[in-house]
């Protein structure tokens, strides 16, 4: 289910990235900041959700936090790699494919954040 709204952000930041590389090139910064503060929402959430006890959907990030509560900023590091190395082959320089590649693991924290943010979030009457 929250594939799909990963899936259309990915599509839309690749386009945009194909018809405008400058766009990427000029707000790395910005992706950073993007990817981080999405990476910590959606890690936070994911821990308060396993402390009430819920489960990790993804079965990578399940194994990850099995390891240490720092668990998905390691498979992190490892995902990131593969896009940038996608995004190379490609054809875009690196001064693209890094922020590209930080704004795609964005778009996935960013989603999974709000969608766990449903489930930690009292509800009100």
């Amino acid at each position: 289910m929250l594939t799909r709204p990963i899936g259309v952000l990915t599509v839309y930041t690749l386009a945009l990235a194909l018809g405008s590389p400058e766009v990427f090139r000029k707000a790395w910064l910005y992706a950073l900041v993007y990817y981080g503060v999405s990476a910590l929402g959606d890690t936070w959430t994911t821990l308060e959700g396993l402390r009430r006890g819920y489960r990790e959907g993804n079965p990578l990030y399940a194994r990850a936090l099995s390891w240490s509560p720092w668990g998905i900023f390691l498979v992190d590091l490892g995902l990131l790699s593969l896009k940038v190395v996608f995004l190379l082959r490609l054809g875009f320089d690196s001064t693209v494919a890094y922020p590209v590649a930080l704004v795609i693991g964005g778009h996935g924290h960013a989603v999974g954040f709000l969608w766990n943010l449903g489930f930690v979030l009292p509800l009100r009457k």
